[in-house]
């Protein structure tokens, strides 16, 4: 699917399927530069493929990513792995029901977005 962001850049994104799972990754280490994600959390279909995705910096800002969306283009490109599936450290992941999911997306969407 053809999409474009804020900026007016063009991209692309799979189809997606119905949604299956739901992550939420923690970085614990206290090094990571600001311009990273502190905390994510994504929907995925059942290829694994990212169809919404929630990121939490440092310093604030949220990022809402969903395919159309202003930061559509931030969604992961390829299969996220399964939970304990990265040699990342520092890296914490577990699955999250769709519950929580949806009251983080809920919650975050009503945030004025910063430019």
């Amino acid at each position: 699917m053809r999409y474009q962001n804020r900026r007016g850049a063009t991209y692309y994104l799979p189809e997606y399927g119905p949604p299956v799972r739901w992550i939420s990754s923690v970085s614990l280490s206290s090094t990571d530069p600001t311009d990273l994600p502190t905390v994510y959390y994504f929907e995925c279909d059942a290829q694994n493929l990212g169809s919404r995705a929630v990121q939490i910096f440092k310093d604030g800002r949220v990022l809402l990513a969903h395919p159309g969306g202003l930061d559509g283009d931030y969604l992961p490109e390829g299969k996220l792995p399964p939970v304990g599936g990265t040699d990342q450290p520092g890296i914490e992941t577990r699955e999250i029901t769709q519950i929580e999911f949806n009251a983080i997306w809920a919650a975050l969407s009503r945030l004025k977005p910063s430019e």
